[in-house]
């Protein structure tokens, strides 16, 4: 009897023992859940704070800014050149409601105008205009060398160059109707082009 209790005992404590093994697991499982996950944490220190966000904001400033550097697609005519210039570059930035402007160009046997009133859009268009601010006659081996120009900056050089050092068969021609302080209150002196057209880019 003796040996029968302490084998029956013996088995006993053996089938009770693999009962242990749930407890443990609840326990990992608890402290798997109690402790904190390492991706979360890490989102949260990658996240931005605040002032970050603020200190990217004068980088999206500067991309209004004039840059003289940037490649000018092909055109085929002056016109359509300066139109780009005016609409499609940072140039465009520099235009406020309250300017206005209006010019005539001779250029390739063609007489065109470009106009804006106060608080109005830029229109464009043929032939003559009354009361321009400026009459500007460009010969044709200028105006292909203008269009040729990669970039605003090579484009100012080569209308200064011909404005100021006229040559056979290659000149700029600006005849003012408006004093340059008339122009200048109109907005022109704002306008990187506008000034340019005028003669008064340095």
């Amino acid at each position: 009897m003796v040996i029968r209790r302490l084998f029956g005992r013996k088995k006993k404590e053996e089938e009770a023992e693999p009962k242990a093994e749930p407890a443990e697991e609840s326990v990992v499982d608890e402290a798997a859940e109690s402790a904190p996950e390492p991706e979360t944490t890490a989102a949260t220190e990658e996240a931005p704070s605040e002032e970050e966000v603020t200190e990217e904001g004068p980088a999206e400033a500067e991309a209004v800014a004039v840059r003289q550097d940037d490649t000018i697609p092909y055109h085929d005519s002056l016109p359509r050149r300066l139109r780009y210039l005016l609409e499609e570059t940072s140039i465009a930035s520099t235009i406020e409601g309250p300017d206005e402007f209006s010019f005539e160009i001779m250029a390739m046997g063609e007489r065109v105008w470009i106009k804006k009133a106060a608080n109005g859009p830029i229109e464009y268009g043929t032939g003559a205009i009354p009361d321009e601010d400026v009459f500007i006659r460009v010969s044709n081996d200028v105006v292909r060398e203008l269009l040729d120009a990669p970039n605003f900056e090579e484009f100012s050089r080569i209308y200064m160059h011909y404005y100021r050092n006229s040559e056979p068969g290659k000149y700029v021609k600006i005849e003012l109707r408006k004093s340059i302080t008339d122009l200048n209150r109109r907005g022109y002196a704002r306008n990187p082009l506008l000034k340019l057209l005028v003669g008064a880019a340095r």
